[in-house]
């Protein structure tokens, strides 16, 4: 169990603890300067990872021939994710199993949405959320296959309208840094998250421009989700350089990884995949209790 504890925002720090159940509980504490936790949030993510009970051995599947799917395991395996939604609270869930290359199961779990009658079914449509991380990293690979780009490239050559708030940081930036979450750009996307309705890909890129690194490149792992947008603009750029950015990237994306993928129902289109067959997000309120978020960032069917 996770606990995050009231503090005066003032102080600017963090305080939380973990609680791992069992004949002997666990607790961890962490407690520490906000920027400093947000910097090092990888690094603490894996101490609590890392415990292990006595005598604890990882198991190894080297060498091991796996099962085949019979009908028996597959429902066992539905069993499994039922019981898994039901701790974490989740109305509704798609799983599909493949097996040497071929879909030996596939279907939904639950319902779409909380209090609603409508279940999940081979076609629902789901978030992508950061999946999409893979998706453009993907797009960056197949045009660096076909010669367009460079891994080693300049962004600022490839994308000139890229920059950040270090001029001298800008010019160190290539292609691959975008991805690798290793430049010491911070986290800093909440505008977007919580107000997303009114941003674009050029504000994106504004917002992006007012950043500075707060570590060395290859220092410390950090999250940054304006960066990969970066790499997808750039890309987009160079696809249909006379096109908007975000209608750039849409096109990129349909052409070279969901088509070739067969990928035929996921969009990046808010309004289309919220127009069909498609999950409602949920999140939990403040008292706790599940809520609709009403929101809808990317679907992707399976």
């Amino acid at each position: 169990m996770n606990f995050n504890y009231d503090v005066p925002a003032n102080e600017e720090k963090v305080v939380a603890g973990l609680l791992f159940q069992g004949k002997k509980p666990v607790v961890a504490l962490i407690e520490g300067n906000l920027a400093t936790v947000e910097k090092r949030s990888s690094q603490i993510g894996l101490m609590p990872g890392s415990l292990r009970p006595p005598g604890h051995v990882l198991e190894s599947f080297a060498g091991r021939k796996p099962l085949k799917l019979t009908a028996e395991r597959i429902a066992e395996f539905k069993g499994f994710v039922e019981e898994g939604m039901k701790l974490a609270g989740e109305p509704g869930a798609a799983i599909a199993l493949i097996e040497d290359g071929k879909i030996v199961y596939e279907g939904g779990l639950g319902v779409k949405e909380i209090g609603k009658p409508e279940k999940v079914d081979t076609n629902t449509l789901f978030m992508a959320a950061s999946n999409t991380k893979g998706m453009t990293t993907l797009l960056l690979a197949m045009l660096a296959d076909q010669k367009k780009l460079r891994w080693d490239q300049s962004v600022k050559e490839l994308f000139p309208a890229f920059r950040l708030a270090d001029e001298e940081v800008t010019k160190q930036v290539q292609v691959r840094h975008l991805v690798c979450a290793c430049t010491g750009m911070p986290r800093q996307d909440y505008d977007w998250l919580f107000e997303f309705e009114g941003h674009t890909a050029k504000s994106s890129m504004d917002m992006l421009g007012g950043m500075k690194p707060t570590s060395k490149f290859g220092e410390v792992f950090q999250y940054s989700n304006l960066m990969v947008s970066a790499a997808g603009y750039a890309a987009a750029h160079l696809t249909s350089p006379g096109k908007e950015l975000g209608a750039a990237y849409d096109a990129a994306m349909e052409k070279n990884v969901f088509q070739p993928l067969g990928m035929k129902s996921t969009t990046i289109s808010m309004s289309q995949a919220m127009a069909g067959n498609y999950a409602k997000p949920h999140g939990e309120s403040f008292a706790g209790s599940k809520m609709i978020s009403g929101s809808c960032c990317l679907s992707q069917s399976r």
